[in-house]
């Protein structure tokens, strides 16, 4: 049916309908089952989780779609199909910050979060125009993809500094339970950029088509499996806080 990795990467196949099948279950799961929960890692934060991960939930699902099946139909062209999904990766890192933010401070409330989580999200692509522009000037023309290439090595950069500066020193020792979670959290999302990166390096210099087959694996875990994975955790008993005492004893 497809006669390259490329070619099944970039069909409906792969880039909706697959990214729709678990977002959907856990969805189903949550109308069902999440009012018989527990506190979870952080009892203030209970209620912001549970309205978190069903709207998060349903931005995933309409990201590939709109991006995808909804810009073609109406024949959408550059650059405004490129902002558009700009505006979705932007969404897509949003997220994370939101969650981290609320986690540190959820006596704060949601505004301060968003606020905060806003400013970082500008952050990476800040400085992936300003390197690629400096790199441009350096070498002269690059790869369309080498912007994307930066941004993916910018932002798993940024999860390596908030796993071991910031998260730390926003937490430490007493509340060792959210600063297990929220490294946890960073290592996956630094997991899929690092993945996203290894593929179009793969794909842009090398020339390798199994590049796109290695790019599907990023894919599931930012679209399918980010929100059952930050959900599931926060209510899992590995990331509770009678853990809490146990470490800051040593």
């Amino acid at each position: 049916m497809f006669q390259t990795w490329e070619d099944f990467y970039q069909s409906d196949v792969q880039s909706l309908y697959a990214l729709w099948v678990v977002p959907a279950v856990f969805l189903y799961y949550w109308l069902v089952a999440h009012r018989s929960v527990g506190p979870g890692i952080e009892s203030h934060a209970t209620s912001f989780m549970n309205a978190y991960a069903p709207l998060w939930t349903l931005e995933t699902m309409i990201d590939p779609f709109v991006t995808g099946p909804l810009l073609r139909r109406f024949q959408v062209e550059e650059p405004i199909s490129t902002y558009c999904m700009i505006l979705f990766v932007l969404l897509g890192d949003f997220r994370v910050y939101l969650l981290i933010f609320y986690l540190i401070a959820p006596e704060r409330g949601a505004g301060r979060a968003i606020v905060r989580a806003a400013a970082w999200t500008l952050l990476v692509p800040t400085f992936t125009w300003a390197a690629t522009s400096a790199l441009e000037s350096s070498l002269g023309k690059l790869p369309s993809q080498t912007i994307w290439i930066v941004y993916e090595l910018g932002f798993f950069a940024v999860t390596l500094f908030l796993a071991f500066r910031l998260l730390p020193s926003s937490l430490g020792l007493s509340r060792f339970n959210v600063h297990f979670y929220l490294k946890a959290i960073v290592r996956y999302v630094g997991t899929y950029y690092a993945l996203w990166a290894a593929a179009d390096l793969l794909i842009v210099f090398g020339g390798f088509d199994r590049g796109w087959a290695l790019r599907v694996i990023p894919n599931q875990l930012y679209y399918s499996f980010w929100i059952p994975f930050a959900y599931f955790a926060f209510f899992s008993p590995r990331y509770a806080p009678s853990r809490r005492a146990i470490h800051a004893s040593r």
